[in-house]
């Protein structure tokens, strides 16, 4: 099943490399529009320089101490194995958020271009910049995990591998918070700063040339929305296969090596299904974006369920197991139609807002700030009800300790879509520098 995985992750990346090679030959309009772009561009890398000369630092300083306190106990092989792996995930980690910014910055004025012969080219050049960075960010994570994998596997016994790359994850998940944090935060002081002087004291339009603060809020959407964004999906799922793998190790007398693999492999499939998905994007005539977006990501969420029945039958020959990653996919597609509720302009929350701002920034701040503690009870109770019932499923396969691995698969269906998901996100920050270079260019 290996052979099935690292094929898998040859075929994404390849195919990756055909989005960026169609991205790179649209059109980059007028210089004009070049001139905003290079300047979001230039924004852009000079951030993630300073971001990341910082994290290389501190994650370099953090592998020491991991491996003295390891040395402290007796444990110097150890410690160098999980210092290694630290350092490793830290570095995959951060190429997968440079990945995101690298070709939103790229496909921003392309998207921009293409604007001028139709929406329906537009949103094509868009969504396929994304799903670059969907794409690679997901394989990246998946790959990093098998090459520790061979690695580490050499003379081991194949139940002590998956502890060994707990180093992966946290390096992982480290770079993720600085990403996350440090860009979220850039991203947001960027985007009120920009508004507050423009609309509030100079009373201009939003994305106004004469505003120089729109491309500090232009640059924040790359920094956070795509490079921050990427980095923290590419920790989720690294940690969730490591630990679903974790787990395998303790039902291996059941399932043997197919109990630690299993992960891998549905992480795989989830990428397959989710470039055949992006393929299936396209508009057409008045049709509403979204939808083509909701089209591509049903037609993934079917596909990866398929592909998880026919990988549970045969890998873990449990049925049961399968019920719980259906659990998670579905949990999947219930947190994105939340979202789709309480973040688009058709429905109640956000017109709920806009009416309330007719009356002030008082009611303006009451309002969206009642809607936001609002949004946060469904996905709870979603979740809940997640772990309840795929916990519960995985007792019933009459597996020991089948409950835990049961919560684990509803995890890997959830995130089986990751890399789709991952596209439509950062869709979105290039759509909207888009829209700032059409503005500010005239």
């Amino acid at each position: 099943m290996l052979y099935l995985v690292i094929a898998i992750a040859i075929i994404s990346m390849l195919f990756a490399g055909y989005l960026v090679k169609y991205i790179m030959r649209q059109d980059t309009g007028t210089k004009e529009m070049q001139e905003i772009s290079n300047a979001i561009r230039v924004g852009a890398n000079a951030f993630l320089k300073r971001q990341y000369t910082t994290i290389a630092v501190l994650s370099i300083i953090l592998a020491i101490i991991l491996l003295g306190v390891y040395a402290l106990f007796g444990k110097t092989s150890l410690g160098i194995l999980t210092a290694t792996a630290f350092i490793f995930g830290a570095f995959c980690s951060a190429l997968a958020g440079f990945i995101g910014m690298w070709i939103s910055v790229r496909a921003n004025i392309r998207t921009a271009s293409a604007s001028k012969v139709s929406m329906k080219k537009a949103l094509l050049i868009a969504i396929r910049a994304g799903a670059v960075s969907g794409i690679t960010i997901v394989t990246l994570s998946l790959l990093g995990i098998l090459v520790l994998y061979y690695l580490y596997g050499i003379g081991q016994d194949p139940k002590a591998i998956p502890s060994l790359l707990v180093g992966y994850g946290f390096g992982a998940s480290f770079v993720a918070l600085f990403a996350q944090l440090g860009g979220g935060i850039y991203t947001k002081g960027a985007d009120v700063g920009a508004d507050l002087v423009g609309k509030i004291e100079a009373g201009i339009p939003e994305d106004d040339p004469r505003n120089p603060a729109v491309i500090a809020d232009l640059v924040g959407d790359n920094v956070g929305d795509c490079a921050g964004r990427g980095a923290d999906l590419f920790e989720s799922t690294a940690a969730e296969n490591i630990g679903a793998m974790i787990i395998g190790v303790a039902l291996y007398p059941y399932f043997g090596i197919n109990g630690i693999l299993f992960p891998l492999v549905v992480r795989a499939i989830g990428l397959l299904a989710s470039i055949i998905g992006i393929l299936f994007i396209y508009l057409k005539s008045d049709e509403d974006p979204m939808n083509a977006l909701t089209r591509g990501y049903v037609i993934t969420s079917i596909l990866s369920t398929i592909g998880l029945y026919f990988i549970t039958i045969y890998m873990l020959k449990n049925i049961w197991f399968f019920y719980a990653g259906v659990i998670g996919i579905i949990t999947s597609i219930l947190i994105v139609a939340i979202t789709a509720y309480y973040t688009e302009s058709r429905y109640r929350p956000v017109k709920s807002i806009a009416k309330a701002s007719q009356t002030g920034h008082a009611t303006n701040i009451i309002s969206g700030f009642a809607v936001a503690l609002e949004c946060t009870a469904l996905p709870i109770i979603v979740l809940s009800f997640a772990l309840i019932l795929s916990y519960n499923l995985g007792v019933m396969s009459g597996v020991p300790n089948g409950g835990i691995y049961g919560t684990a698969i509803a995890t890997m269906g959830m995130l089986a879509t990751a890399a789709y998901i991952l596209a439509m996100d950062t869709f979105g920050p290039i759509a909207d520098n888009a829209g700032g270079i059409v503005e500010m260019s005239g």
